[in-house]
């Protein structure tokens, strides 16, 4: 048997010697004939031109919740198996990258930190340009009260933000019980202080933040997306950063990423941002990108990988 590591920098050397025990392991290169298992991060869109040069695949592996950059109608169509973390709750507990993320992406637009310190590096010392919000006594919005809707909300709390959410799953005693109180979707558009987004992307909740609901927002509000750019109608941030419906974003995913970054180039968020004429922050993808969170999900998806092929 052989397995693909698509992007074998900083891989978990426990998580190869795993699928060494299945076979062979190749780190990078292009996909072949004889590929029966492949693992892979975020880079590559593994799509039908992907799964042609494997007719054999037959696991598809990546330490992800999202699968966006996987056809997954296609896989299924070729009875190929998706592992993955989605539906590993209680193992996801622990991990808590993209909600720290998330925190320093509030804190970032809320003092205007990137600005600030660009004004420095320019030989700048003026703190007045600066001056930002604190987050104790704001509402922080939360749409999406699943695992990491709640790390976020216990981030706000602590920091001594009123937290709402909505969330059609999540019952307003749970909610309760969290220390957040549960509003409607249109009340928390209307309300928050931050909002942030942490709704798995399904065919379901594609475009399921709209323009309508950011023209909803206060003029002060921030938002911040580190779930999937695809949950929010296309151009509907643009518009409202252009319109000043908000007073600014950070996000951490994009429409059409492509791991090489080529998608920037038709980027009209991109162009936004370089201009610096809005208070708008893009990181790419960074969400779980700590050296902790990609070791420990690699090793417990090769783990899955494993006892898949040896059942």
């Amino acid at each position: 048997m052989k397995v693909l590591i698509t992007e074998p920098q900083d891989y978990s050397l426990k998580a190869i010697e795993m699928y060494k025990s299945l076979g062979e392991v190749v780190l990078g290169g292009e996909p072949t004939a004889d590929v029966e298992v492949i693992a892979i991060r975020l880079k590559n869109k593994i799509d039908s031109s992907w799964m042609d040069k494997m007719p054999n695949l037959k696991i598809i592996a990546s330490p992800t919740t999202g699968l966006n950059h996987i056809d997954v109608a296609e896989a299924e169509k070729r009875g190929i198996k998706l592992v993955t973390l989605r539906g590993h709750t209680s193992f996801l507990d622990k991990i808590t990258s993209t909600a720290e993320e998330t925190l320093g992406l509030i804190l970032a637009l809320a003092r205007k930190i990137p600005q600030a310190h660009a004004h420095v590096m320019g030989g700048g010392w003026n703190r007045d340009l600066f001056k930002g919000y604190q987050l104790a006594g704001q509402t922080l919005g939360i749409l999406g009260l699943g695992r990491l809707g709640r790390m976020v909300a216990r981030s706000g709390l602590a920091l001594g933000m009123k937290v709402t959410a909505a969330d059609p799953n999540v019952s307003v005693e749970e909610m309760k019980n969290q220390g957040v109180q549960k509003v409607g979707h249109d009340e928390l558009f209307q309300n928050s202080d931050i909002l942030s987004l942490h709704v798995m992307l399904t065919d379901d909740t594609k475009n399921l933040v709209k323009e309508r609901d950011l023209k909803l927002m206060k003029p002060t509000a921030y938002l911040v997306n580190t779930a999937r750019a695809e949950i929010m109608e296309k151009g509907a941030l643009e518009k409202a950063l252009k319109e000043k419906w908000i007073a600014g974003a950070a996000v951490d995913v994009m429409w059409d990423e492509e791991g090489s970054g080529a998608h920037l180039a038709k980027s009209e968020l991109w162009e936004m941002a370089k201009s610096g004429q809005h208070n708008l922050i893009i990181v790419p993808h960074i969400g779980g990108a700590t050296y902790d969170a990609m070791q420990i999900t690699e090793e417990f998806i090769a783990d899955l990988v494993k006892k898949e092929l040896t059942k």
